[in-house]
């Protein structure tokens, strides 16, 4: 029998013997005994130290089995055997990667990429975002920004591959797991705009820059890179007045002057160019690149001898090599465990490992003990003076971040929480607790990112615990303007229990469109908000009977409140009363005049109803309102389809497949508008990704269960985008 069944091996060194040896390995391979498998493929390259395949196969289950340090030499091995074989390179270039021997994985990924990973798509890509990793850290942004791109579908770009060009558009020398998480969302924010600029959306890029700079205004890097993106759009002016703010952000880098060069040079501006040039000369003498500049602009400005001499000093040059801003590093970097110092450490510090450990083990239970009998304070004391001793020590920094939340001590639990999911990023009640205290500490971008990031890992602990979590995200994407994802966390928490009353008046926000977290409703509107929330959780459970007489009043004391005629629209649209759905709808339209979402939902109904010419208008109507909405371009293109104008309904529909790349509708309808249009290759490609978009939607279906609401809902998840700050001010 396979398994731990002893064999005698020694002095196994006949052919046959080795037949039998490998076909065991093979067997305990294909049974999925990883460690014997390992034992006897061992045993094999041992008796043939030339069998590639067996050091392949060595390699691969060590790799797979996470003993990294064990597959590079298999793998070295391997590579020397057979050295044109790329995948090995990649797998001993990702295996050094996870050893954090960086220097080598870069260099042998980079071998692979050259060899070519055996028409292996998905390794090409893991191969790709490693050495795009790789490349930030050693400065090559434009690089790895150019890699990622290529590498990559563009309108379907995984977070990660957003997160690493995010990362080499802030010229961040990081791998993303080196960097502090109080940095997430500012990384988070130029990761999305970064996917703008690799999607060729330069309109839509140019305007998450502003957003960002308008949070971020100090960020280095980010008036440069918006800078370029201006230029792209020939908006020269705008570039330079952008350039001349990042020379006040980072005084020392000669980047901006370059690119200042570079826009005086398209303006046919070839002094302001030299000027520009000389002083990026000042701050890098070395640089090929800034020579290469001042050559060009002298060229332009006649002076044929000075630019000669300056393209002497450009060949006499080596390349240019990457400079790490270290200071930036330092910058992003995530901060080392924080010093504690006290008594029992100070004399323990100084003793032997013995001592230290008998010390910790001391302070460790003095710790626990004092955290169950609930002495908080002399709990966070202990813990303390044991990370003093033993700063690694993952269960001590997340007990102590929990106790110092428990206090209300919230300033003092992230930090200690931070260093807990810096020691294990998977740990999602580390990552709750580090959102709720930023939400505590009105840090709301960074508590969404972790309160998201808590929720895909899985929410742990008892289900009020998950509730509260719940809760706080649903309260932070109000105040992003992603209403119905607020509406779609909340709607199954509705009920008795915690926290009813704060996830009633979340809804309520919700249904009225106000971009506010709870805590910042006055207490003028307080009443309109809860009123607002009760009709919402009705809704949610079909109670129709109860929530119309609460809408209906709410609509006679405060007949002008925003969004208030959408909802109850919305609500009679759910139980096809389409012609008072309409009415309430057309009243909306009366009320808030700039926004899209009536029309859409009125298009949407004369759509039910078989009415394309009625629904023309209003399609019409909310493009033009919204030309940055998937939604209302979704919407127009359906009824250019039903009208028969199928390359309406094309151009139309790829504007919402742009803007919403993983809605399945999109995709479903746009085949159906290519196919009338006579686009066969482009049909099929659509229904491909239709088919796999719809697969993920109904596997996320089944996971969390059918959830709908009636409350300001939709035609199809996904497609309708944020609005902020659109609302106005309630009516007092």
């Amino acid at each position: 029998m396979l398994g731990t069944a002893a064999l005698s091996l020694s002095g196994a060194n006949s052919a046959d013997d080795f037949q039998r040896i490998a076909q065991q390995a093979a067997a305990a391979r294909d049974a999925g005994m990883s460690e014997d498998a390992i034992r006897f493929y061992q045993r094999a390259v041992e008796m043939r130290p030339d069998w590639d395949e067996g050091w392949w196969y060595l390699g691969s289950l060590y790799y797979d089995t996470d003993h990294y340090a064990q597959a590079i030499p298999a793998f070295k091995k391997l590579v020397e055997l057979n050295p044109k074989l790329g995948l090995a390179w990649d797998l001993l270039g990702l295996s050094e990667f996870e050893t954090k021997d960086y220097a080598n994985s870069l260099v042998h990924l980079e071998r692979g990429q050259e060899l070519g990973l055996e028409d292996d798509p998905e390794a090409v890509k893991v191969a790709k975002y490693h050495i795009a990793l790789l490349l930030n850290l050693n400065g090559q942004f434009a690089k790895a920004a150019e890699l990622l791109t290529s590498g990559f579908e563009r309108d379907h770009l995984p977070d990660q591959i957003k997160v690493a060009l995010g990362m080499a558009l802030l010229r961040i020398p990081l791998l993303p797991n080196q960097v502090d998480p109080s940095k997430d969302a500012l990384i988070h924010a130029a990761s999305e705009t970064a996917a703008l600029l690799a999607q060729d959306n330069l309109e839509q890029a140019i305007l998450s820059f502003q957003q960002i700079l308008k949070d971020y205004p100090d960020t280095p890097y980010l008036h440069y890179e918006y800078a370029s993106a201006l230029a792209s759009a020939s908006r020269y002016d705008e570039a330079e007045a952008q350039l001349r703010a990042e020379v006040r952000v980072t005084p020392r880098s000669e980047l901006a002057y370059v690119r200042l060069a570079s826009v005086a040079m398209q303006r046919n501006h070839p002094r302001e160019a030299l000027q520009a040039a000389e002083l990026a000369i000042g701050l890098a003498p070395q640089s090929r690149a800034v020579h290469e500049m001042k050559r060009r602009a002298l060229i332009a400005l006649g002076k044929t001898e000075e630019a000669a001499r300056e393209a002497k000093t450009v060949s006499d040059l080596p390349s240019d090599t990457p400079e790490i801003d270290v200071n930036l590093a330092r910058a992003y970097a995530r901060p080392t465990a924080p010093a504690q110092t006290s008594p029992e450490t100070k004399t323990s510090s100084s003793g032997s490992d013995a001592d230290k450990s008998s010390a910790f083990a001391k302070l460790a239970s003095q710790a626990t003990g004092a955290q169950q009998s609930g002495r908080t304070d002399d709990s966070i004391h202990f813990y303390q003076s044991a990370l003093k001793i033993r700063p690694d020590w993952e269960e001590g920094w997340a007990n102590l971040g929990t106790l110092y939340f428990s206090s209300a001590r919230y300033g003092d639990a992230i930090p200690a929480l931070k260093t807990t999911v810096g020691l294990n990023p998977r740990r999602s009640e580390a990552w709750a607790l580090l959102g709720l205290s930023e939400f505590e500490s009105k840090d709301y971008q960074n508590s969404l990112l972790h309160l998201t990031r808590a929720q895909e890992l899985g929410l742990a602990g008892n289900a009020t615990a998950v509730r509260i979590a719940k809760y706080h995200i649903a309260a932070l994407l109000n105040l992003n303007g992603e209403f119905e994802n607020a509406m779609d966390l909340l709607t199954p928490e509705v009920g008795p229990g915690p926290s009813a009353d704060k996830i009633k008046l979340a809804l309520g926000l919700a249904l009225l469109r106000i971009p506010l977290v709870p805590d910042q409703i006055s207490a003028a509107n307080s009443g309109l908000v809860q009123s607002a929330g009760e009709a919402a959780a009705l809704l949610s459970e079909s109670r129709y009977d109860q929530a119309f007489p609460i809408l209906q009043q709410m609509l006679r004391e405060n007949p002008d409140t925003p969004y208030l005629h959408y909802a109850y629209g919305s609500a009679l649209a759910s139980l096809s009363r389409y012609e008072e759905a309409v009415t309430q709808l057309r009243e909306e339209t009366r009320i808030t005049p700039g926004t899209a979402l009536p029309y859409i939902r009125i298009a949407s109904i004369n759509l039910l109803l078989h009415r394309p010419k009625d629904a023309l208008p209003s399609g019409d109507r909310a493009v033009a309102l919204a030309p940055q909405s998937a939604e209302a371009h979704y919407v127009l293109g359906r009824v250019r389809l039903e009208l028969g104008e199928a390359e309406k309904a094309v151009k139309e529909l790829e504007s919402a497949s742009r803007l919403a790349p993983n809605s399945p509708e999109v995709h479903f309808n746009l085949a159906r508008a290519y196919t009338k249009a006579k686009l066969p290759e482009q049909a099929e490609k659509e229904r491909v990704i239709f088919t796999r978009l719809n697969a993920q939607a109904e596997r996320q279906k089944s996971t969390r269960g059918d959830q709908t609401h009636v409350v300001g809902s939709r035609d199809r998840g996904g497609l309708t985008p944020p609005e902020t700050g659109v609302a106005g001010p309630l009516p007092e």
